[in-house]
């Protein structure tokens, strides 16, 4: 009876064992179940995945290890229905365990891919921006030099990624070895980019240099124009030779500095062409075309001016000297006929030298005349004659002329009534011009 006590108790034991390894075989099959479910979600926490089968195979493990244990002290086998299922958990998490492999190895390519695409992308949108004309060259530098920085960026991603991809290597060379080569190219790529982001730095510089040098002949273009505008629109003074002269000399200084003017526009366009490789230099060719034409209008309107200027300058001189030769003529018959000298002579000698000088002053009606002639020849504007000093001047000299001719005659026709031979002079008679 003890004996069949004893028995049943240990069949009871057994039974009670059994279940409890059922039941934790149980919730490791639970456990694989869902672990599949969770392995076919692309976003599955791989990470919380493998630390819970590292527990479930711990489990298990344990659950061998007593059972292997129990019925090694029973000096018994393991029931085959216990070592099944054991087998069947150890087979699962085998299967888990390689399908959390794959899913790791998935995870790990996306994110290898990941940061490699945004490597690439940062560097075409660099790459695509180093060849974008700027606007503004001070902007466009400072753009570059953050695109270097950008790129030393790249730089250090990309090794951070090829020392990554080098201890993956010794978990799946495959794999690594295609992720390797996507960063071998996008290096290639990135040294390249350094290159365009150095070339237009070197660029920028230069280009620096030749806006500087740009500016300083537009500067003088510039400056060349407002003073030829104010030339321009300035009144002519129709005056003395002298005078004119002074004004010849100021247009012909300004037509001489505008022979620099066309070199240095030539210069400035040469510049344009150069800055267009990276700079847009629309406005700035306009306003090159728009300063070789205004310049040129210039040029003519001052060669214009400065030849009507030349004009009234010669005609001005030769009417100037045929003045002062009256002037001169009228001055030395004048001061003949004052003479003291003269009248201290005999009325028979005073007749004969006044006759004289109204011979003489036959050549005054030539000399008024080639006057006359100068001033209607003069090649200035008809308004300002009347105005011009010199204009009344000869015409004050014909007047006195004639004047003096007249008074000369009546002196002789006085001297000739009053003298003793009368009778024996025949002047010939006179008249005004």
């Amino acid at each position: 009876m003890q004996t069949l006590v004893s028995c049943r108790g240990r069949v009871q034991q057994e039974l009670k064992d059994r279940e409890d390894v059922e039941r934790g075989l149980s919730l490791v099959k639970s456990w694989i179940q869902d672990s599949r479910e969770l392995l076919l979600n692309p976003t599955a926490d791989v990470d919380i995945l493998t630390q819970e089968l590292e527990c479930t195979w711990t489990n298990v493990d344990k659950i061998a290890e007593q059972q292997q244990s129990k019925y090694l002290d029973l000096y018994t086998i393991l029931p085959s229905e216990i070592s099944m299922q054991l087998a069947e958990a150890a087979l699962a998490l085998g299967s888990i365990e390689d399908q959390r492999d794959i899913q790791k190895t998935r995870v790990i390519k996306e994110e290898f891919n990941s940061r490699i695409h945004d490597v690439s992308e940062k560097m075409k949108t660099i790459s695509a921006a180093l060849k974008e004309k700027a606007t503004d060259i001070d902007q466009a530098k400072e753009e570059t030099q953050g695109f270097c920085d950008e790129l030393e960026s790249c730089g250090r991603t990309l090794a951070e990624l090829d020392a990554a991809v080098q201890d993956f290597g010794r978990r799946n060379p495959l794999l690594a070895k295609q992720v390797g080569d996507a960063i071998t190219k996008l290096g290639e790529i990135h040294q390249h980019t350094i290159r365009l982001a150095e070339y237009r730095k070197v660029w920028l510089k230069k280009a620096d240099a030749h806006l500087d040098e740009y500016s300083e002949m537009l500067e003088f273009i510039v400056k060349w124009t407002e003073q030829a505008r104010s030339l321009v629109k300035a009144n002519i003074i129709w005056n003395s030779s002298s005078h004119l002269q002074e004004q010849i000399r100021m247009y012909q200084s300004v037509l001489h500095e505008s022979r620099e003017l066309h070199g240095d526009l030539e210069a400035m366009q040469e510049k344009v062409e150069l800055l267009s490789e990276s700079l847009q230099v629309e406005a700035m060719g306009q306003q090159v075309a728009e300063l070789s034409r205004h310049t040129e209008e210039l040029e003519q309107a001052i060669r214009f001016r400065l030849q009507s200027l030349q004009d009234a300058a010669k005609d001005m001189e030769t009417f100037e000297s045929e003045v002062k030769a009256l002037h001169v003529a009228l001055e030395q018959v004048q001061s003949t006929l004052t003479s003291p000298e003269l009248a201290r002579l005999s009325l028979k000698e005073q007749l004969s030298q006044r006759q004289r000088l109204l011979t003489d002053m036959e050549s005054f009606k030539q000399q008024t005349q080639v006057v006359h002639a100068c001033q209607s020849g003069l090649r200035v504007p008809e308004e300002v004659m009347v105005s011009m000093a010199i204009c009344r001047t000869a015409l004050t000299l014909q007047q006195e002329a004639s004047q003096l001719q007249h008074t000369a005659i009546q002196q002789c026709n006085i001297l000739q009534v009053g003298g003793d031979c009368t009778a024996h002079l025949h002047a010939p008679p006179y008249g005004h011009f």
